[in-house]
């Protein structure tokens, strides 16, 4: 595996580590929400990414960009459940290009209940790999 590629992955298993602790921690205070909806797009930026050059390294990617991305993890069986993650970039891009109070709230309750759980699925078989 070449080392970028490791690399790539620590970076992501950290995201996802510090952002399972902003849950943890989570006293559903304005502060503590915003820390969890930041720390989820930055996790995801990084899972996309990681998810991208593991597909690179294997030669199966045509197309770049995240939703290419988990199309092709999907159809490769590197990823279940191919809808959770568009789930995933939705939120994200909603996060990133249009960040309103209430959708910001929204997607908060979509971290803790079902993103994170996605996320724990994909670290749980990549270390496996990796």
């Amino acid at each position: 595996m070449p080392d970028n590629l490791k690399q790539s992955y620590e970076n992501l298993h950290k995201a996802y580590l510090k952002l399972q602790q902003f849950l943890k921690d989570d006293n559903n205070t304005e502060l503590a929400r915003a820390g969890i909806v930041h720390g989820f797009e930055f996790t995801f930026e990084l899972f996309w990414n990681f998810l991208q050059k593991y597909l690179e390294n294997l030669g199966i990617i045509e197309e770049h960009g995240p939703s290419s991305v988990i199309k092709t993890a999907y159809q490769n069986n590197y990823i279940e459940n191919g809808q959770d993650y568009m789930d995933m970039l939705r939120d994200r891009n909603l996060i990133t290009h249009t960040y309103k109070e209430e959708m910001a709230g929204e997607i908060y309750n979509r971290i803790k209940n079902n993103h994170i759980h996605t996320l724990e699925r994909f670290i749980n078989k990549f270390d496996n790999i990796m």
